[in-house]
């Protein structure tokens, strides 16, 4: 299962759904992984907030137990490939939500994410909500 951001930002904030989520996983013994995509992101935010000690806490404390897919040549491709065929159907679709799908997709990974209209319709890639 790789983590999209929403999932990530929402473990962080303690947001019952997303906590329930994840202890669903784990009692099913399955992996939640995290992409550089998702680290890209939770950073920006860093670079924003006005408590960044506390913030960067919280971004170790969750994704710092996590394991890691990378957003290697593969996935890259796969990645644009995503993006492009997005963009043909007339789609607007983040680059980093194609990074994330792209992963996925590589992998063979399921996303989860409260956001369905980022990752609906891309073909090869299941979403799981919360």
């Amino acid at each position: 299962m790789l983590a999209d951001t929403s999932f990530i930002i929402d473990l962080m904030a303690g947001v019952p759904a997303a906590v329930a989520k994840a202890a669903e996983f784990e009692k099913k013994g399955l992996a939640v992984w995290v992409g550089a995509p998702t680290v890209f992101e939770l950073y920006v935010g860093l670079s924003l907030t006005i408590r960044p000690g506390e913030e960067l806490e919280r971004i170790i404390g969750v994704i710092g137990s996590l394991p890691q897919l990378a957003l290697d040549h593969v996935a890259a491709a796969e990645a644009g490939v995503v993006y492009g065929e997005k963009r043909r159907e007339g789609v607007v679709l983040d680059p980093e939500d194609a990074m994330i799908a792209g992963i996925a997709r590589v992998n063979g990974e399921a996303v989860v994410t409260r956001n369905l209209r980022h990752f609906k319709g891309i073909k090869g890639v299941a979403v799981e909500t919360y």
